[in-house]
């Protein structure tokens, strides 16, 4: 599951933006192949007089927190040129018609990635990545059973 919280100036973000945003984020992981329901944004509102960068209140900032549960990038010796950089790069693209295009923002993300066995949905811990069982979620779009193969 990529967990995305974005913390921003309650009037940031209109309805429509923040679907269109939501839209792009999702669409970003199921071109991964990950079902889609596994894909959670929240947009937080943070008052002006609560947002602080550098001591100084920021009401024009977007702060994105990421949690990366269900793909993991491997670190490699170059990483500005490795899967990594690769997604941080894909990361900008889709977020900057809706972000970085507007120029009235300042913005810093950060991408966090936890253990994929200390996580569960419904109860259920999520089958093996691009496996069978896992297409059967992406197809359903939704946790179902399935059993552990040897």
């Amino acid at each position: 599951m990529p967990l995305w919280r974005i913390f921003s100036h309650p009037s940031t973000f209109s309805t429509a933006q923040r679907q269109a945003l939501a839209e792009s984020i999702t669409s970003h992981y199921t071109g991964e192949g990950l079902p889609a329901f596994y894909v959670d944004v929240v947009f937080i509102p943070v008052e002006p007089d609560s947002f602080y960068v550098g001591g100084k209140q920021a009401a024009n900032m977007v702060r994105i927190a990421v949690d990366h549960l269900a793909i993991h990038k491997p670190k490699q010796e170059d990483d500005s040129q490795g899967l990594r950089g690769q997604l941080l790069n894909e990361i900008d693209e889709f977020l900057a018609p809706h972000i970085a295009a507007r120029g009235d923002l300042d913005w810093e993300y950060n991408i966090v990635e936890a253990p994929r066995d200390l996580w569960k949905i419904q109860g259920i811990a999520p089958p093996p990545f691009k496996s069978a069982e896992e297409k059967v979620w992406a197809r359903e779009n939704k946790a179902t059973p399935w059993e552990k193969r040897n």
